[in-house]
């Protein structure tokens, strides 16, 4: 319906290839990945969204070397975005919309329902980018707009310790790349201002001013990959270069009918993002509700889990793990997943006891979970879960030293 926008703007031509580049870099990393593979289910390792517990019903694919029909899928995708790529050359702009509606579904049943291991903040830009140059009128506009939103609402997550006071990066070995640990706390203090305040320059009449947000962001993109790699800078620079680069012009705010459907996407970023926020404690800690919206380098994480899997013939198991690097995400709902799943589908189990350790930014040791049996609990998604403690009244079990990013 909206196919005549393309037509009329360069930098949506071009952001149309950029979702189509975007894609391919997506599939190329999914095509032998087992998350959400039949193998996934046999070993009962999967995590489905604290939402929707049930995401193995969509587990029938299987990958190498287990068989090909995740992978033929994903060539028939391929040939999809090729097909795309050809359309736009073309100038077909209807056509190049539908060839991209395939991938753009798989892409996002994959992050919002059948894993809880594909919510990256890169995930959450791409489908946005994806609903509004499929589905939305005022394109260039809401583009725009949303990565500008984007920067100002990732602050939310980083109005903690872990960036106000640096001590996600000082609490590393090896601190924060080509910066003196001093000079942390300044640094991710200017990223937070600038986020929060530069980025609206982005989308100024004033040339001086645009251009300024506009290198800062580049910079920062390209800074940022040498903690990330490609995947963050090649899903968001890439339609900061599109969108705010040479090519830049000033589009106004629209406020008609047809810009409805937009500001209610707007409004729903911003309910998801304040979510975690009405759940009780700190959600660093507890990581409840921590990925209904942006959370970036939310803290430095270390945890330790241990279950003690009790049989009816009276013998143990015990199942250990722990946290490697900084940024695993340490959700006691991602270690209690399994252990569910382990009680319903294995009849020999009695009970599992299970405690959970879990530090942030260099803190104490908090035993956040410890119960007599996993079995029995229940995860809700959308309010704070008793069974797990906040730092006011868990027990602390020491110290940690200083971890790793990688």
């Amino acid at each position: 319906m909206f196919s005549i926008e393309f037509a009329q703007s360069k930098v949506l031509q071009w952001s149309l290839g950029a979702l189509v580049f975007v894609y391919f870099i997506v599939f190329y990393s999914w095509n032998t990945d087992a998350t959400v593979s039949a193998r996934m289910l046999e070993s009962m390792r999967y995590v489905c969204p604290p939402y929707f517990q049930s995401c193995e019903l969509f587990y029938f694919l299987d990958t190498l070397p287990d068989g090909y029909s995740q992978t033929i899928l994903y060539m028939a995708f391929f040939g999809l975005l090729a097909w795309c790529a050809y359309f736009i050359s073309e100038k077909a702009w209807r056509f190049a919309q539908l060839t991209l509606i395939p991938p753009f579904m798989w892409h996002a049943a994959n992050v919002l329902l059948f894993t809880d291991n594909r919510s990256g903040n890169y995930e959450y830009y791409l489908i946005s980018f994806g609903l509004i140059l499929l589905f939305f009128p005022h394109k260039e506009f809401f583009l725009k707009f949303t990565i500008v939103f984007f920067y100002i609402l990732s602050t939310a997550a980083k109005i903690h310790p872990s960036w106000i006071e640096g001590t996600y990066f000082t609490t590393l070995r090896t601190g924060l790349p080509l910066f003196p640990n001093w000079s942390i706390p300044l640094v991710t203090n200017v990223v937070i201002l600038a986020e929060m305040i530069g980025s609206w320059f982005l989308l100024s009449q004033n040339k001086k001013f645009q251009r300024t947000a506009f290198i800062f962001f580049v910079l920062f993109h390209l800074y940022s990959g040498i903690l990330v790699g490609y995947r963050y800078p090649a899903t968001v620079l890439t339609f900061v270069l599109i969108l705010f680069g040479p090519w830049y012009r000033y589009t106004p705010v629209p406020l008609d009918k047809k810009a409805f459907v937009g500001w209610v996407f707007i409004l729903l970023i911003v309910c998801f993002q304040l979510s975690p926020k009405l759940i009780y404690g700190d959600e660093k800690l507890t990581m409840e509700g921590n990925k209904y919206g942006l959370y970036m380098f939310d803290a430095n994480h270390q945890c330790f889990s241990e279950a003690k899997i009790h049989s009816y013939d009276g013998s143990i198991r015990v199942r250990s793990n722990r946290s490697i690097i900084a940024r695993d995400r340490c959700q006691p709902y991602e270690y209690w997943f399994p252990l569910k799943k382990m009680c319903e589908q294995d009849e020999s189990i009695k009970q599992i006891e299970w405690q959970f350790t879990h530090s942030i930014n260099g803190g104490p040791f908090y035993k956040i979970v410890d119960i007599q049996n996993a079995c029995n609990l229940i995860y809700a998604p959308m309010r704070h879960n008793e069974w797990i403690k906040t730092e006011k009244d868990a027990e602390i079990m020491g110290y940690p030293v200083k971890n790793i990013y990688y």
